[in-house]
């Protein structure tokens, strides 16, 4: 009797063992499953995003998520995301979706592109502290991908437009010896060569007109001056106002000068 039962137990045992294996079969190939149904939502969001097709992109992108929101690649979809966003020109949600990217752990090099994707949404919001921030980060230890010129340059000058022109310098003039022959050296140069921000409401070929609107400027209540300046080739004289430290000085400079009735344009 006792061997009986033990032969029963064991019967027993390879049944469930049986079960339980047949059991782990089928959640693996449910994963698997649920792995291929979402590697084809994100390669539909990718190939949408490199065709252009911003929209479409979002949606799919928008799908993974909801699909997996706890995928380990969720860090790099939402920078993916808020690219798309950035050219549907939905900046406060392309932001929120970079900071996520950043706070999802990004893998290298999407969290550097994120930093400098949200860098550069504060640089042109000219929230300038926000994007040194996100700037020095990639800085620190830069991925050979990262656009580093571009990054330089855009802190130096960030750093300028907040009046602290001494630290811009370096970072603009590291970019002049580094990358001599990048675009953002050849930018570089106007504010490494300056301490402050001018506006300048015209430039002309011919230095009278240009004396005629310096006239016209110092009758406004302001004081001008004229400057040799090169554009495109070009030398010109301009007519230029005032000395501001800082960019948001010379912008409320620009402002006074425009319900004067003048065009502007701030310059180092």
């Amino acid at each position: 009797m006792p061997c009986a039962l033990t032969s029963g137990r064991l019967v027993l045992i390879r049944l469930l063992a049986l079960a339980l294996a047949v059991l782990l079969l089928l959640a693996l190939a449910s994963g698997c499953a649920q792995r291929r149904a979402d590697r084809a939502v994100f390669d539909s969001g990718y190939a949408a995003l490199e065709a252009g097709r911003w929209s479409q992109a979002v949606k799919d992108f928008s799908r993974y998520l909801r699909m997996d929101p706890d995928s380990p690649d969720r860090g790099e979809v939402y920078y993916y995301r808020g690219q798309a966003l950035v050219h549907l020109s939905r900046r406060p949600e392309a932001k929120a979706d970079f900071l996520r990217a950043v706070g999802a752990g990004a893998r290298s090099p999407i969290d550097q592109f994120a930093r400098v994707a949200l860098g550069n949404l504060y640089y042109e919001e000219a929230d300038d502290a926000e994007a040194v921030k996100q700037y020095a980060a990639v800085l620190q230890d830069p991925h050979e991908e990262v656009p580093v010129p571009l990054v330089l340059l855009r802190t130096g000058v960030a750093l300028a437009r907040l009046g602290r022109w001494t630290k811009g310098k370096r970072y603009l003039q590291y970019l002049m010896v580094h990358y001599p022959d990048s675009p953002a050296a050849r930018q570089a140069g106007r504010y490494a060569a300056a301490d402050a921000f001018r506006v300048q409401t015209g430039a002309f070929s011919a230095r009278a007109s240009a004396a005629a609107q310096a006239r016209q400027v110092r009758q406004a209540g302001f004081t001008p001056r004229l400057v040799r300046v090169m554009r495109s080739g070009r030398r010109l004289t301009a007519v230029q106002t005032g000395r501001e430290r800082t960019y948001s000085g010379a912008a409320s400079l620009a402002q006074r000068l425009r319900r004067a009735g003048f065009n502007t344009l701030i310059v180092p």
